[in-house]
């Protein structure tokens, strides 16, 4: 008796299996839908295909889409940042006051602006509503932030990740681009003299202090005030590559003042510099530029004359 039920029970199963396959049979076959249509791949390029790698990458979606901006006229960019698995971020570390920090810069260094967009959190689309362009040409718009949750450096801090996208602004590519010209260590700007200066040549691959001595009326200035959560900002960029260095003061905001504020960059490729350095005094944002050179490590000969204030 109990070997007949078991006998009765696999048939019943091989019956029940035979149903199923056969209601299959007649069905489309089955589809993985995803939302995510967009991905970046380890060359910091959109791809359709989600790619494979071992690392996290991002990538800037814009709404350039060829678009060609107007000259001195109030104009809208947007974007947002996708990852390689197709997911567009929307947290971020705070990071000098900031969630995003966007650097605009024309692509012979003439022209400097440092902005921050709106963020949709709902969304993660960042907005710059009001941005101008002041003249012909290929502008990068360079956008800087820490990802929530990743890396953190030695001192425990995010590690930035910079990504950019380049639009064209009136006659684009047409325009007369200004050179660098000769290394200049100074730069008098509105009654005010800042002085840049560095104990030895600057060499590729290694680090070096920046000094940036402020003067009004020929009187160190020591009262700058807090600026994005420091003493100031500064932002070097390489001849012709646009080579990105954001650097901010070794000084805290509450420290003493000596008139002189100092920034650690490492210049990994040897060339032409031009560094913009901010500041803010009595409620008024100044940004004034210089331009250096930096020597290959392997070849000494190349260093430059140091100038020393």
């Amino acid at each position: 008796m109990k070997n007949k039920l078991i006998v009765v029970i696999i048939i019943i199963l091989i019956i029940m299996f035979g149903i199923i396959v056969f209601a299959f049979k007649g069905m489309a076959p089955l589809k993985i839908i995803t939302n995510n249509s967009v991905y970046c791949s380890s060359d910091g390029k959109l791809t359709n295909t989600m790619p494979i790698q071992s690392h996290r990458s991002y990538c800037l979606k814009s709404d350039v889409n060829g678009k060609t901006y107007s000259v001195n006229a109030q104009s809208q960019y947007s974007f947002s940042v996708v990852d390689d698995q197709g997911n567009t971020l929307k947290d971020f570390e705070v990071t000098h006051t900031k969630a995003m920090h966007v650097i605009v810069v024309r692509k012979d260094l003439a022209n400097f602006q440092h902005v921050h967009p709106e963020f949709d959190k709902a969304t993660g689309i960042f907005t710059l509503k009001y941005l101008t362009f002041p003249a012909d040409g290929i502008y990068r718009i360079f956008a800087d932030f820490a990802p929530a949750g990743g890396q953190k450096d030695a001192m425990g801090l995010p590690l930035p990740v910079t990504l950019f996208d380049d639009v064209s602004v009136g006659i684009g590519e047409s325009y007369a681009s200004t050179p660098l010209g000769s290394q200049r260590w100074t730069d008098v700007f509105d009654g005010y003299q800042a002085d840049l200066s560095y104990g030895s040549s600057l060499v590729s691959g290694q680090e070096r202090e920046l000094a940036f001595t402020i003067k009004n009326n020929e009187m160190p200035v020591k009262d700058l005030q807090g600026y994005l959560g420091a003493l100031g900002h500064t932002v070097i960029l390489r001849e012709e590559s646009l080579d990105f260095i954001h650097a901010h003061p070794k000084e805290d905001v509450d420290a003493k003042q000596t008139g002189t504020i100092n920034f650690v960059v490492n210049f990994s490729e040897a060339g032409k510099y031009k560094v913009f350095t901010q500041f803010q005094r009595d409620g008024k944002i100044f940004t004034n530029d210089f331009v250096v050179s930096v020597a290959k490590s392997t070849n000494q000969s190349n260093e430059v004359n140091v100038p020393m204030y």
